[in-house]
């Protein structure tokens, strides 16, 4: 327990063990830690991306070193022109955005919904001659409304580059987040559903797009695509990459742990199921799922007001249930240096307007963390922390 809370809310780091242990040593007394070459290479990154492969019911994973490496290698592999517009939704992490620079090209912003993510009604106003691309994002283990999503892109001729980074093991509709598009990007940073404490992965169905991403993660395929003496070779036309290579270590870990992403998901949307059920006198506001099914468990609250929410997040804490609105209630358009346009070779966009009807979602937003960890008296916990804060904040006209 941390910072005075019933229960912690790490996902896959929490299940870590002796297995994990085992497959770094292993490693180790390899002596081979580099994916490419060594002296008892055992091929883990190989394997992790088979195993993503079947996960995400996609042809193709290229194992890379975060998430964000991930977002960039997917477009990169896609063929994004430089200045090319990609729309991101407000409500993100900041990776997001990074991503789309570090592929050169310009976020543009659209509104989020009642579920959070991108609301495909107002996805086509933002849609432009320069648009090449769009970027749902599945945030915090639940998937955004891909169908009419995907359809507008494709109406569109737009690419769709998935940011699955919270969400490995989610569905939509009885289908993989991730392969839903054109790429999809997951992550393995530290509080993920699975980790290394980082690294990413890039999934698609585009063998032309698979074989530029495998090029740009390795140097332009320095050892991925060599062909004898000769570096860089492979079928395409040759072009300089950059090092986004993960390693051996860390895909031995994620490899172990693969087999527990699915349990693991199907027992926190249990969970999160059950607090809604045993909260239902409380006729409680919760956010929108657009496949609730293939969800990997939320429990996020639409609260009438920044000041009840305020008021949930600091009732739930007390009672020791940990607790938060999502990004301090602030959009991805409110860091610095996305409000003002600047990235590492000067301003490259103009300042985004507000985006009112995300900041008012995710102001009155309060999200309850889930832990793989949790036990059934935590769940209980939860139950009565909602009743009893439910009951002091409206009580006392929060």
């Amino acid at each position: 327990m941390t910072n005075g809370m019933r229960y912690e809310t790490w996902r896959g780091l929490a299940l870590w063990g002796e297995q994990e242990e085992a497959a770094a040593v292993e490693v180790i007394r390899s002596r081979s830690p580099f994916r490419y070459y060594g002296p008892g290479l055992t091929h883990r990154t190989d394997a992790l991306e088979q195993g993503l492969t079947e996960l995400t019911g996609v042809p193709h994973a290229v194992a890379v070193s975060s998430g964000t490496a991930a977002l960039t290698t997917a477009m990169i592999g896609l063929g994004i022109p430089a200045g090319a517009e990609v729309i991101v939704p407000a409500v993100t992490f900041v990776a997001s955005v990074g991503a789309v620079v570090a592929a050169r090209g310009i976020p543009v912003f659209a509104e989020v919904d009642d579920s959070l993510t991108l609301d495909p009604r107002r996805l086509e106003e933002r849609i432009t001659q320069r648009t090449w691309g769009v970027m749902p994002v599945h945030l915090n283990n639940a998937a955004a409304d891909m169908d009419p999503i995907v359809e507008i892109a494709r109406r569109r001729g737009l690419r769709v580059v998935e940011d699955a980074a919270q969400a490995a093991g989610v569905a939509y509709r009885g289908r993989p987040v991730g392969g839903l598009g054109d790429a999809g990007a997951l992550s393995f940073q530290l509080d993920k559903n699975i980790t290394a404490g980082e690294g990413g992965a890039v999934v698609t169905g585009d063998p032309r797009a698979y074989e530029r991403m495998v090029r740009y993660q390795d140097q332009g395929g320095q050892f991925s695509t060599s062909k004898g003496a000769v570096r860089g070779a492979g079928d395409g036309p040759a072009f300089v990459g950059t090092n986004l290579r993960m390693t051996e270590l860390a895909a031995a870990v994620l490899l172990v742990q693969l087999p527990r992403l699915a349990p693991m998901c199907e027992r926190l949307r249990d969970v999160a199921r059950r607090v809604r059920a045993e909260t239902a006198d409380l006729a409680l506001d919760w956010r929108r799922l657009p496949d609730e099914e293939g969800s990997g468990g939320d429990l996020t609250l639409l609260l009438d007001s920044r000041l009840t929410a305020r008021g949930f997040v600091e009732g739930l804490r007390a009672a020791g249930v940990p607790a938060y609105t999502l990004y301090q209630g602030q959009t991805v358009t409110s860091h610095r240096a996305v409000r003002e346009g600047r990235t590492p070779w000067g301003v490259e966009w103009e300042r985004p307007e507000r985006h009112r009807i995300s900041e008012a979602f995710l102001g009155r937003s309060v999200t309850i963390g889930l832990g793989a960890a949790m036990t059934d008296d935590d769940v209980d916990a939860v139950v009565s922390a909602l009743h009893k804060t439910a009951a002091d904040v409206r009580g006392g006209g929060g």
